[in-house]
């Protein structure tokens, strides 16, 4: 009797053993699997990261926004007076004689409302026509807009940096397809991909001045 009671003991410690050892088993697979589950996600995230940085540097160089490289071969800041078409000679003479020979230095002396009335007294000219010429050498600034460009953007309400930077490219265009039906100021209206630079452009321009 007590030899069957000492076989069933060891028989039920053998259980309990490979019970034991068999759920540590189990865990430690489960475990791995998990831990499987989790690098498998962070190499998937990785990976999407690396994608979209990958992305958004080639938008970068393909918007040609990198200050490194100027925003472009093409891309400057300033142009000369004579870029915005309706100011006469007479006033160009007189800016000029105030050291006022590029769009910069409008932009840059009228930097405060009180600035544009007071060159309006000292050239002969109204405050709202010299506020038209300041808007339009604002978004001079950004690559890929010219003069044509800036002058129906102003013509849409769109006077600053600022505002043009919060346009969306798709209600931008239709906003400037329909003051162009009005004023015929360009031949051929940009496409949405050229707003969006524009935007963009202006967009990283006022984020190098903040």
């Amino acid at each position: 009797m007590s030899y069957l009671i000492q076989e069933i003991t060891l028989f039920l410690l053998g259980a309990f053993v490979i019970g034991v050892v068999y759920g540590w088993v189990v865990r430690g697979i489960r475990a791995q699997r998990n831990l499987n589950n989790v690098l498998d996600r962070h190499e998937q995230e990785i990976a999407q990261l690396r994608n979209e940085n990958a992305q958004l540097a080639d938008r970068i160089e393909q918007l040609e926004l990198i200050p490194a490289s100027g925003a472009g071969e093409d891309w400057q800041d300033e142009y000369p007076l004579n870029e915005i078409k309706d100011i006469e000679a007479s006033t160009l003479s007189k800016l000029t004689a105030m050291q006022i020979n590029t769009t910069k230095d409008l932009w840059k002396y009228c930097n405060r409302d009180d600035a544009v009335y007071e060159l309006a007294e000292k050239i002969g000219v109204e405050d709202f026509a010299i506020q038209r010429w300041v808007s339009i050498s604002q978004l001079l600034r950004v690559a890929n807009i010219e003069a044509d460009d800036a002058v129906l953007l102003e013509a849409t309400e769109i006077y600053s940096l600022e505002d043009l930077s919060a346009q969306k490219s798709v209600r931008l265009g239709e906003k400037l397809a329909k003051n162009n039906e009005r004023e015929n100021t360009l031949s051929e209206l940009p496409e949405e991909s050229k707003l969006s630079g524009w935007i963009e452009h202006a967009q990283h321009i006022l984020n190098l001045n903040r």
